[in-house]
């Protein structure tokens, strides 16, 4: 089988599954008119589902633009505001970054998203994969682009499985020039457009052709014999360890520190006059001890202030306004 011949094999299977397993989301064919307005909805979601499950962004989304329906209303935001309509995300910091966004949005383009991936890339914040997902979902420009899903089902695919550390032998570089062969073809369907064919293999991705145990079963693509990674991936989840985070013992369990600063965030949201550092750690902590933690529990405190996620008056402790 030719390349081409190849592409054209895996683009109608995919194009086949999607049409019996499309997922319907929130942030999925938008009928918002308004192109700033819809890439506004679409850079939300992208955000919001950075490091976060789909099942949990999926209420928070609705929401989040129930409370700022429009970029402006969301650029006009405080922190304090902002982070409390990001209750259940996790990672706060985003939320700060997603509203800093649309201050340059609305400060440096006049409240006019921007199309071009290089004024998009000027955004603070927005990555090449996010601003190709801002082209691809939002203006349906076809711009190819790599994230987690795409890399696995493309390497897999067309070249092979990942390493047993997990790691890929061929470069996101190879890769994109490959996915931008693939979605020229893939865009001529008559019925489905870029942002559908990203959608599919999203779905893809996230159902079938997944990180640890992909489902060769009733994966497609290798029922058609054209997966040149079925049933070869073995990836050894010791061999590629990460470096602990940093965190503490409780009740018997490591926890990393992201886990207590979100509750940190999470009791100041309910407090709106703030909490004194002993307040906080006895919500925080099963095990709280002012000597034993008096620098673990600042440590973190500080660094919550120096994203600007919360800050100290007097003795008490409140979320940034």
């Amino acid at each position: 089988m030719s390349q081409t011949q190849h592409i054209s094999a895996f683009v109608d299977t995919i194009w086949s599954w999607y049409s019996v397993h499309k997922r319907a989301l929130p942030w999925r064919d938008i009928s918002e008119p308004n192109d700033t307005k819809r890439a506004y909805m679409v850079l939300v979601s992208e955000i919001m589902l950075q490091q976060t499950q789909v099942s949990r962004v999926i209420s928070i989304y609705k929401r989040f633009l129930e409370q700022f329906p429009s970029l402006s209303h969301l650029a006009d935001a405080s922190n304090a505001d902002v982070i409390r309509a990001w209750r259940g995300m996790g990672y706060n910091s985003r939320a700060l970054r997603l509203r800093d966004a649309m201050r340059i949005v609305q400060d440096d383009h006049n409240g006019v998203f921007p199309k071009e991936m290089c004024e998009l890339l000027l955004i603070k914040g927005v990555g090449d994969y996010t601003a190709a997902a801002v082209r691809n979902f939002a203006f349906q420009l076809p711009t190819p682009c790599i994230d987690t899903n795409i890399r696995r089902i493309l390497h897999r695919t067309f070249i092979g499985p990942e390493r047993v550390d997990g790691t890929w032998p061929t470069s996101d570089k190879e890769l994109l020039t490959l996915a931008d062969e693939i979605l020229q073809i893939a865009i001529q369907h008559p019925s489905y457009t870029t942002a559908d064919w990203h959608a599919a293999l999203m779905d893809f991705g996230s159902l079938v052709c997944t990180k640890r145990n992909p489902k060769w079963d009733i994966c497609p693509l290798t029922a058609k014999g054209i997966c040149k990674a079925a049933y070869k991936v073995h990836v050894d989840p010791s061999a590629k360890k990460k470096k602990q985070e940093p965190g503490r013992e409780m009740g018997g369990r490591f926890i990393p520190n992201r886990i207590f600063r979100g509750r940190v965030i999470d009791e100041l949201r309910d407090a709106p006059s703030g909490l004194p550092l002993n307040d906080i750690g006895n919500r925080i902590c099963l095990d709280w001890s002012p000597k034993a933690h008096k620098k673990w529990l600042p440590t973190i405190l500080q660094n919550l202030e120096k994203d600007q996620l919360i800050t100290q008056k007097a003795e008490q402790f409140v979320l940034v306004e």
